[in-house]
């Protein structure tokens, strides 16, 4: 009998009729042998013949066939017809070897199981291993004839060769419940000829767990089972997939990328492992609810807005898309990378610990209420934001790393969002806007603003790479005490600073921008910077260096606040500065202007010197011109823009000040300031009024410096400098000029004469002060501040003049105080007569000759002031040797004076002068002789160092100074002594003088003079009594003396030659006593009159009106003179003697006493 069984095949009833039997043969047919070898379960199929083998191995769903295991061999073929190959049932193990084949080739058979001619037929927990070059082979046309079919479940299917079916699917699962496995490694392909056919298929809602590593050719189909399917890198579905019923899972293995076609009905997709996989398909299409980035990377190119299910990316996952792949809502604890190449905005939003990258050229706009805390990096292409919550949580890191973050608001970054740059360095674009970045930004990189709106920097950046300003404005912090970068700045934009404390900036700023100091603090720019787009204050302090060489600008410079310069060197700036604002100058270098400044602002010169203009810029000006109108020059000290000079700083130039100038240090014309000099003379003008407390230092390298005033001069005890060239009338000189304000006040002038020899001024003089266009001077407005000599002239300062009557001029004309009739006091009835100035020096100089000629008639001096009386000194006995037997020493002192005439310099009497005269002298006698007849002789040398000073007075009663004469003499004498007593007493002495002139506020002089003196003096003793004598004497007394020439600054100085012939005619009263022999005492009186023959003597001073002007001086010509004396012998060869004396001229002009006392010993 037949029993009719059914088996339900891709949706048809197959109907088989199977004949119950006795024999198992007619059942199962003939058991294959030959090359198949069936030991117990185990079967092996080797190449030997025959091969291959045709027959079907194993019985198909019987206990016989369970736990079999087959093994067909390299290069076996089990090759069967309308049949199966192998038939077995459960826990088999069938292995397929490289170069082993496995066909079937099915018409109608309907197998073992019923379900077909299929190549493999096994039921439950069985295993198929196809190695590589193994094959599984469905050849027949049959459809329901597969090449694999498992019956049951639990069963696993591992590929590394070929299974493939012609006509139907190349594997088809049975089962309706449980689960089976397909395996198809990276050697393995599973395919079915089909055209679009199926390569898998089931029959019901059991699942299939398929690992792909190969190539399947065809559809992989799942039935209605949850069913789970892993791709893995190499893995190639030329056909769709299907998930079937059930709840199916996709997983996307490996560590490369595939490419899939079509994918459906798979809820649940899965990202593992380290490779990178592309969806082509939206997730939507493939009915995916569940997406999960667990490992590696996931690249959705398909449009997923429509996705409404969850994605969830893990640590060390990555989800890239672009802004339409990137499912709107997303749980990131990995990475979302947005690869946007294309401008494109993303709505959704996105939560979790993970990070967020954007690459790509295009354009990303992220909305806002994103949360994710992993921080945000910019590799490629521009990250648009219109709120900071765009970038996740506030705590997520913001990374440009070559990329562009674009804020589409105000948009501030948070204050907690660390932000940096890498070396790929990073752009911020504000748009139109303004945004803050509270927070330094660190890195390597480099940081571009683009843009046109501003962005804040408030934090103290430390990125290393520099920054370019692309666009708009760069402001570097936002009122406060924070907002720096590092590095330089290529400026093509605005680069803005905005702190309120000092801040200093080291790097180079470049580019075609502009600079704007907008907060209230001070930017100091320490660097030299070519930026060309010009300088804006509006508000604080920007400052160019910090006390260096460097900080520089260029352009001009709109200022509302302050501009200042701290350099230690000389600094041109050439721009031009306008604006409210002010200017100070702070460094100890000099700052030079050469353009109109027309700031109406204050300035303010704290330390060095401010210039304006050079000598190739002397147009240049400083100050508002509009606020100086020429009718307003008396008031201008009252409105506008003002400069004030601190103590030792200095303004100065060849410019124009537009304002009031309070001068505490230095106002210095033209080349008068250092920086300036050796380039020539110029003026500076000041349009507005200058209150001097300092100096105004008009006087340069020469002269012809002029300082205008336009306006009121007040004088504060300052001080007003110039250089004049003394000499006549009109000579050259600095001048200061004042137009049509009032000089007032108080100030010195000081005068450096520039060279001038000095000469006789017979008109105005030389003027140094000019009054013009109404302008007008106090009487005390100006005075000298020193002498001003030149020649042997002294110059006065004198307001008035036939020109001006408040003008200021230099003369050396004054009107003498004696009368044409007059004497010495002045007194007489004529007019005085106006003569030229003498300066006292005149008298100073003139007076050292006379000095000499007093010293050296002093040292002289006569024989018993010399060594004493002559009969206290013992000679060498007659007939012996002449030896040594006497030394002596004495001191010197004299005190006089000599008047003048009333004419001084004037005449030819010279100066009057109090002297006093100090010396000692030391001799010896070296030869003595005393003959039969009581004659003697000695003979001797003696040295003496002495000083004579005198205090001199000028010919208008002023004290000229001191002269000091310091001298060193050497002498030689010889005395002989009659029988009698008579003697003759011959000396010769030659002096080194050593001449100080000190006069009052100037130079003074030194010079020096070799001089040689002889006197011959006789006198004869006439005795009265044994105790008194009588003694005429008679004396000749020569000098002469050569000085240097000498120059005192202000003239050259010569003196004539010195020449005295003095005559003395006197008598000598004497008494002598004694207690014995060897103690005689001698008390002496004595009356002289001298007689000078020549004793005139000459100086000459320099002068341009005939080369030298000489003045003469004279001794009085007579002197009567009364002396007297002591000569005491205090030992048997010691001697002491002293005098006194007084002397006065026939004239009275020349008084004087003196006092000597000497010591003598023999032995």
């Amino acid at each position: 009998m037949s029993t009719p069984l059914f088996q339900r095949r891709r949706g048809r009833l197959q109907f088989v009729s199977i004949a119950l039997v006795a024999s198992p043969f007619a059942l199962f047919g003939a058991l294959a042998h030959a090359d198949c070898t069936t030991t117990g379960q185990t079967t092996v199929c080797d190449s030997a013949a025959p091969n291959p083998t045709t027959s079907t191995i194993g019985a198909g769903n019987v206990a016989a066939e369970d736990n079999r295991v087959v093994t067909v061999q390299t290069g076996s073929t089990v090759a069967v017809g309308d049949t199966s190959a192998i038939a077995v049932r459960d826990n088999a193990n069938i292995t397929v070897q490289s170069g082993a084949t496995v066909s079937a080739n099915a018409v109608s058979t309907s197998g073992f199981y019923g379900t077909g001619g299929n190549a493999i037929d096994f039921r439950n927990n069985s295993t198929l291993t196809v190695q590589q070059g193994g094959q599984v082979l469905a050849n027949g046309t049959q459809l329901s004839g597969e090449a694999v079919n498992p019956e049951g479940t639990g069963n696993t299917i591992v590929n590394n060769g070929l299974i493939k079916s012609a006509h139907g699917a190349a594997i088809w699962f049975q089962n309706t419940t449980g689960g089976n496995t397909v395996v198809n490694n990276a050697t393995g392909t599973i395919q079915t000829d089909v055209a679009n056919g199926n390569v898998m298929g089931a029959s019901g809602n059991g699942s299939v767990d398929f690992t792909n590593r190969g190539k399947v050719v065809g559809n992989l189909i799942f039935a209605g089972g949850n069913d789970a399917l892993h791709l893995y890198t190499g893995s190639s579905v030329s056909g769709s997939i299907s998930g079937g019923g059930g709840a199916n899972v996709i997983t996307l293995n490996g560590t490369d990328s595939a490419t899939l076609g079509t994918i459906t009905n798979f809820q649940t997709l899965r990202k593992q492992d380290s490779g990178t996989w592309t969806l082509s398909k939206t997730l939507a299409s493939m009915g995916v609810t569940n997406a999960q980035v667990q490992q590696g990377t996931l690249i959705v190119q398909g449009n997923n807005s429509a996705y409404t299910g969850t994605m969830q990316v893990d640590a060390g996952g990555t989800l890239q898309g672009d802004a339409l792949g990137v499912t709107k809502a997303v749980t990131n604890n990995g990475l979302v990378r947005f690869q946007q190449d294309v401008d494109g905005s993303y709505a959704g939003q996105i939560v979790g610990a993970g990070a967020l990258e954007k690459t790509g050229t295009g354009t990303l706009t992220l909305a806002a209420g994103n949360t994710y805390s992993g921080g945000t990096t910019i590799t490629q292409g521009t990250l648009a934001i219109g709120a900071d919550s765009a970038l996740g949580g506030a705590t997520g890191v913001l990374t440009l790393n070559g990329g562009t973050l674009q804020l589409t608001g105000n948009v501030d970054v948070a204050g907690t969002r660390a932000v940096s740059i890498t070396n790929a360095n990073g752009t911020i674009d504000t748009q139109g806007f303004t945004s803050t970045v509270s927070q330094g930004i660190s890195g390597a990189g480099a940081l571009t603003k683009a843009g046109s709106g501003t962005l804040v920097l408030a934090g103290d950046n430390t990125y290393q790479g520099g920054t370019t300003i692309a666009a708009g404005t760069l402001q570097l912090g936002n009122g406060g005490t924070s907002g720096s970068v590092a590095g330089d700045v290529v400026n093509n934009g605005t680069l803005a600073f905005n702190r309120s404390d000092t801040y200093t900036y080291g790097g180079q700023i470049s580019g075609t921008g502009a600079v704007n100091q907008s907060g209230t603090g001070t930017t100091v720019l320490t660097n030299d910077h070519t930026y060309s787009g010009g300088t804006t204050i509006s508000a604080g302090t920007l400052q160019l260096g910090n006390g260096g060489t460097s900080g520089s600008i260029t352009g001009n410079v709109v200022d509302n606040g302050t501009l200042a310069f701290n350099r230690s060197d000389v600094f041109t700036f050439g721009g031009t500065v306008t604006g409210t604002g002010g200017i100070t100058q702070a460094g100890t270098g000099t700052t030079v202007l050469t353009a109109n400044n027309a700031i109406q602002g204050n300035t303010v010169v704290a330390s060095g010197a401010l210039a304006i203009g050079d000598a190739a810029h002397a147009g240049a000006t400083l100050g508002a011109s509009g606020s100086n109108a020429p009718q307003n020059l008396r008031t201008m000290a009252a409105g506008g823009s003002t400069v004030q000079i601190a103590a030792n700083a200095t303004l100065g130039g060849y410019g124009t000040v537009n304002g009031a100038v309070t001068n505490n240090g230095t106002v210095a014309v033209a080349d008068a300031l250092a920086a300036f000099a050796n380039t020539g003379s110029g003026s500076l003008t000041i349009n507005g009024a200058l209150s001097n407390a300092g100096t105004v230092q008009i006087g340069g390298a020469g002269v012809g410096n002029k300082l205008v005033v336009n306006g009121n001069y007040v004088g504060n005890g300052g001080v007003l400098a110039i250089n004049t060239k003394l000499g006549a009338d009109n000579s050259p000189t600095d001048k200061l000029v004042i137009s049509g304000g009032t000089a007032s006040g108080n100030t010195a002038v000081r005068v450096t004469n520039a060279g001038g020899a000095g000469a006789k001024t017979t008109g105005d003089g030389i003027e140094v002060v000019s009054a013009i266009n109404g302008a007008t001077t106090q009487a005390n407005a100006f005075a000298l501040a020193n002498r001003v000599v030149a020649g042997p002239y002294e110059y006065t300062l004198q307001r008035g003049g036939s020109a001006s009557a408040d003008s200021w001029y230099l003369r050396t004309l004054q009107t003498s105080t004696q009368g044409t009739g007059g004497g010495t006091t002045g007194t007489g009835t004529g007019t005085g007569t106006t003569q030229p100035a003498l300066r006292p020096e005149v008298s100073l100089y003139t007076a050292i000759p006379q000095l000499t000629l007093l010293y050296g008639r002093a040292l002289l001096d006569t024989l018993h002031e010399r060594v004493g009386e002559e009969s206290n000194q013992a000679a060498a006995p007659a007939g012996t040797s002449p030896v040594l037997r006497t030394g002596w020493a004495r001191v010197i002192a004299q005190k006089g004076s000599r008047m003048s005439d009333g004419n001084g310099v004037y005449g030819n009497q010279g100066p009057a002068f109090s002297y006093d005269f100090g010396g000692v002298q030391f001799g010896a006698d070296v030869y003595q002789r005393q003959r039969e007849d009581g004659s003697h002789d000695h003979a001797g040398g003696y040295f003496a160092t002495g000083r004579i000073a005198a205090d001199v007075t000028h010919a208008d009663g002023a004290d000229a100074g001191r002269d000091t004469v310091n001298a060193n003499t050497v002498g030689l004498y010889w005395t002989h002594f009659g029988p009698s007593g008579w003697y003759l007493d011959g000396v010769v002495q030659g002096t080194r003088y050593d001449a100080d002139a000190s006069p009052h506020g100037v130079n003074g002089l030194k010079t020096h003079a070799l001089g040689y003196a002889a006197s011959l003096e006789a006198g004869y003793p006439i005795a009265l009594s044994p105790q008194w004598r009588v003694e005429p004497q008679a004396q000749l007394v020569y000098q002469r003396a050569a000085f240097a020439d000498a120059n005192d600054g202000a003239a050259d100085v010569r003196f004539n030659s010195v020449n005295s012939m003095l005559g003395r005619l006197g008598v000598r009263v004497s008494k002598r006593w004694g207690e014995s022999p060897e103690r005689q005492h001698t008390a002496w009186v004595r009356a002289n009159v001298w007689h000078e023959f020549r004793g005139q003597t000459g100086t000459q001073m320099s002068s341009p009106d005939g080369g030298f002007v000489p003045f003469t001086a004279q001794l009085p010509s007579t002197t009567l003179e009364l002396t007297g004396g002591l000569t005491a012998q205090v030992a048997k060869n010691g001697v002491f003697y002293a005098s006194v004396g007084y002397q006065v001229s026939a004239d009275r002009r020349l008084h004087g006493v003196n006092g000597k006392a000497g010591v003598r010993w023999g032995w």
